[in-house]
C-alpha cells in the first residue's frame, strides 16, 4: 500500500496511508528500523457519548503547506458536527515528531470534545519485550525497549503533560489492544505494561457553541531516557509555535536555495517540482543514502522490504 505525507529529517521518518493514520516510524535511519511494522497508531473522537476512529465516517483532505513538509489536513464528521485541522512535522533537526491539532465545534451547544491518540509500537521490527509506563515526572508515556525510547507528550488546555492515558497488552490471549478502552470515552489510568503493549492518550477540550482551539501532541524520539526527557524540555523551553515556526522556515529555504529559471513554467507545475525535491529529502538518509521506498506492508506478504538503497540509481 501506498504512503501518504512523508515528514522527515534524515533520522526520523513518518508517513501515513490513505486514511490518514500513521503507518511507519523509522529511527534513527531512514528505512532501518521500523518500529510499527505498518500497524496503525489510530486517531479518534469521542462526543456527547458517540465515538468514531478516522476514517469512519469522515470527510478527509490531505496536502502540505507549500514549500515546506509540513501537512496540512482537514478531517470533518458531519455526524459529530465537529472540524479538525491536523498539522504534523518533522523537526528539521532534533527528533521530534509534533502534531497540531485544531478542533472546531460545529454544532450549536457547548461540548466537551475528547481527542484520542493510540500508539501501537512494535520496536526494533518486533512486538517482543516492549515496555509501556506513565512517567510522572513530566507527566509523558514512555515506550522503550534496548536503546530505543519514544517519550510521547502533549500541550492542551494551556498546560504541559498527560491527564488522560491508559497502557496495556495487545494481540496476546483475549487482549485486543489498549485502544479499544477509549471506545467508551474515558481511560483506564494503567500506568506500565510488559510484552506485547500498546497506549492510549486523550485530550480533553470544552468548546463553547461555533469555537475552536489548539492544542499539541508530539512523540520525541531517542537512545535512552534522559535524551527523550531532554527533548521534552527543548520543546517546552523553546515553545511549541517556535519549533513548528523554524521547521517551515528551514524547508522554505532549503527548497529555494538554488537558483533555476522557472519563468516558463506553470504555477502547478513550479508547486509539484518543489514538493518532489522535498517528499525525495525524507527519503535521503543523512549519512548519506537515498532509499528506494519505506512502505512496510511488503513486509506482510514477501517478508522482506524495499527500504534498500541501490548503488545503480
Amino acid at each position: 500500500m501506498p504512503r501518504d505525507l512523508p515528514i522527515g529529517n534524515g533520522n526520523l521518518l513518518i508517513s501515513f496511508d490513505k486514511d490518514y493514520q500513521l503507518r511507519e516510524f523509522y529511527f534513527p535511519h531512514i528505512g532501518q528500523e521500523s518500529h510499527t511494522l505498518g500497524a496503525p497508531f489510530r486517531f479518534g473522537v469521542w462526543i456527547d457519548g458517540q465515538f468514531s476512529w478516522i476514517p469512519d465516517q469522515w470527510t478527509i483532505s490531505k496536502d502540505y503547506f507549500d514549500d515546506s513538509l509540513i501537512t496540512h489536513v482537514e478531517l470533518f464528521n458531519e455526524t459529530l458536527k465537529i472540524r479538525i485541522v491536523c498539522n504534523d512535522l518533522v523537526d528539521f533537526h532534533e527528533n521530534i515528531y509534533l502534531r497540531k491539532l485544531t478542533v472546531e465545534n460545529l454544532s450549536e451547544n457547548e461540548r466537551e470534545i475528547r481527542i484520542f491518540h493510540a500508539h501501537d509500537f512494535q520496536i526494533y521490527g518486533n512486538k517482543i519485550g516492549d515496555t509501556a509506563a506513565y512517567r510522572p515526572e513530566n507527566q509523558s508515556l514512555l515506550h522503550y525497549k534496548g536503546d530505543r525510547y519514544f517519550l510521547i507528550n502533549i500541550y492542551a488546555n494551556s498546560k504541559f503533560g498527560i491527564d488522560h492515558f491508559a497502557t496495556g497488552n495487545k494481540d496476546t490471549g483475549a487482549f485486543v489492544g489498549t485502544w479499544k478502552d477509549a471506545e467508551d470515552g474515558i481511560l483506564s489510568g494503567n500506568p506500565i505494561a510488559q510484552g506485547s503493549v500498546d497506549s492510549v492518550v486523550g485530550i480533553h477540550l470544552k468548546l463553547p457553541a461555533k469555537a475552536q482551539e489548539s492544542s499539541y501532541y508530539w512523540i520525541a524520539a531517542g537512545q535512552n531516557w534522559e535524551e527523550v526527557k531532554a527533548l521534552d524540555d527543548l520543546i517546552r523551553k523553546r515553545g511549541l509555535d517556535t519549533i513548528f515556526t523554524r521547521t517551515f522556515n528551514y524547508w522554505k529555504l532549503w527548497v529555494q536555495k538554488e537558483t533555476i529559471d522557472q519563468t516558463t513554467l506553470s504555477d502547478a507545475i513550479k508547486r509539484l517540482y518543489k514538493r518532489s525535491l522535498l517528499i525525495c529529502r525524507t527519503q535521503i538518509n543523512n549519512c548519506g543514502s537515498i532509499i528506494a521506498a519505506n512502505d512496510s506492508e511488503v513486509i506482510h506478504f514477501n517478508r522482506d522490504t524495499y527500504s534498500y538503497m541501490w548503488p545503480r540509481d
